[in-house]
């Protein structure tokens, strides 16, 4: 995790302790963030699923907030493949 001016960069990579400390990091920090990147290793795969969880409820509080790979609705997993989902709103 990184800030850089108002922009916070994750690694695609964390476990869950690590989203743990994030969601309280982040919690009283919201306002200030106005993007979020997700950084990755070439075969970076996720540990967890909570950090995705946690980044559509970051969305959801604050939908002005830019994360790409929930405007575009995919993300590319390398390894994986491509990563799909449909958002009800």
């Amino acid at each position: 995790m990184c800030i850089d001016g108002d922009v916070l960069e994750l690694d695609i990579e964390m476990d869950l302790e690590e989203v743990k400390a994030l969601q309280v990091f982040i919690k009283d920090r919201l306002d200030y963030v106005e993007e979020i990147v997700l950084l990755r290793s070439k075969d970076g795969t996720p540990s967890t699923s909570a950090l995705f969880s946690l980044l559509f409820w970051i969305k959801h509080k604050k939908p002005t907030i830019k994360i790409d790979f929930i405007e575009t609705m995919n993300l590319n997993l390398e390894s994986y493949g491509m990563m799909n989902w449909i958002a009800h709103e």
